[in-house]
């Protein structure tokens, strides 16, 4: 009986092994011939996909060389208003390129307004890029993240020796390229407009642009020159602090002298809701810069490998708005629109504007949503007010300048 288990169970190991056996070969050919799938359907995604340009293949300096070209013509239309072959460098048989060449020209046509009314002449325009990525798109598009640096020259075109006054801007861009013949032009270009808030009003009709500049009224602005030695005394507020503090974080690497975009010290929130509030509450409360005492609304913790985190009060315009009034830290000169704020009055016989000083802030309004915070860090050389801020980041820029819809309101915060 033994025996007979014993052969028993070695036919039924035997089994077993044949078994295995059979089936670990049957799992390999499964999976010699799944990866063969693969294989295939990696190589048809390829094929598919061969018109699409190659990263490897991407000169590189040469998109750096095509694109500084447009903008460097952009800039130059600026002073020029010499629009007659910008339409070439934008893909206008799609709506996007055709409303990315409507767009620049509303920019040219109400920076030569806003000039325009204050007897401004800009006599020089230019940019820099700042490449950061360069990838193929869909459609054998080329898509590039970069960065432009303007610079602005302009004088007073009345004054008898008219000195140059020169403000700086930072605009963060994602451009699409497209071939067109032997050359890259615009597909779409997504950036950070400056000039976003005063276009409105104008249609992108180059036809008749310098004719139409004359029509418009002119401003009676009765600010005066000042001298940026003389700084208002403030027993807490360091305000020469906070301005070199605006300067040095200013983002625009020409004006700055270095390539801080912001204080690593504390978070950036461009792109996630904007820079602005939280920057100038730097350039207050910041011990490098103002220095003015934190308290249990406004303040910022610490933290040594993200970035400070600001109270809402810090971060968010409309609270800081109503912090910095009521809290006795500043108090409000006047709120208003353009016009209201640069009549003379009584109060105000040079306007309101002629009351801000160095450090003091310019709050934007859209109706009465308070929707960005600047602060003063110079003058011109009629005694307009110049600010710094982020988001799109700005140095020594007027203070007005990208903000000209009717809906716009100003309010002009002196800091104690």
């Amino acid at each position: 009986m033994k025996n007979t288990h014993k052969r028993l169970y070695f036919v039924i190991f035997i089994i077993f092994l044949f078994t295995i056996t059979l089936f670990s070969k049957n799992l390999d050919n499964f999976s010699n011939e799944t990866n063969k799938s693969i294989n295939t359907t990696k190589q048809s995604k390829n094929l598919s996909n061969s018109n699409v340009t190659n990263n490897d293949s991407i000169d590189k300096e040469k998109i750096k060389e095509e694109i500084q070209n447009i903008y460097s013509k952009r800039c130059n239309a600026f002073v020029t208003l010499d629009l007659d072959s910008f339409s070439s460098y934008f893909d206008t048989s799609k709506k996007h390129g055709q409303w990315c060449l409507e767009h620049e020209v509303k920019r040219i046509q109400y920076l030569n307004d806003w000039a325009y009314k204050r007897d401004i002449k800009f006599t020089k325009v230019s940019s820099n890029i700042k490449i950061k990525k360069i990838y193929p798109n869909k459609n054998g598009k080329i898509r590039v993240i970069l960065d432009e640096i303007y610079k602005f020259d302009y004088i007073y075109d009345k004054d008898e020796n008219p000195k140059t006054n020169i403000f700086g801007i930072g605009v963060a861009h994602t451009v699409n390229l497209i071939k067109k013949g032997d050359k890259y032009v615009i597909s779409t270009d997504w950036y950070t407009d400056c000039f976003e808030d005063a276009l409105k009003a104008y249609s992108g009709s180059y036809k008749n642009l310098k004719k139409d500049l004359k029509n418009h009224k002119k401003y009676d602005l009765k600010i005066q020159p000042k001298d940026p030695n003389n700084v208002g005394y403030s027993s807490k507020y360091n305000r020469m602090g906070a301005v070199e503090y605006a300067d040095k974080y200013c983002g625009v690497d020409w004006a700055s002298g270095n390539d801080l975009k912001h204080n690593k010290k504390y978070k950036n929130f461009t792109g996630a809701g904007g820079d602005c509030t939280n920057f100038v509450s730097q350039v207050l409360g910041d011990e490098e810069a103002g220095g003015l005492p934190f308290d249990g609304s406004w303040y910022c913790t610490y933290n040594k490998y993200n970035g400070g985190e600001g109270s809402k009060a810090w971060v968010n315009a409309d609270a800081f708005r109503n912090y910095i009034v009521y809290s006795g830290k500043g108090y409000l000169i006047k709120k208003g629109s353009f016009e209201k704020l640069i009549k003379a009055t009584d109060k105000h016989p040079n306007g309101a504007i002629d009351k801000l000083d160095l450090g003091d802030l310019v709050c934007y309004a859209k109706g009465n949503d308070i929707d960005h915070f600047a602060v003063v860090t110079g003058w011109d050389s009629h005694g307009y007010p110049l600010i710094n801020s982020h988001t799109t980041d700005r140095y020594h820029v007027p203070w007005d300048l990208g903000w000209g819809d009717k809906n716009i309101f100003f309010h002009l915060i002196h800091v104690r």
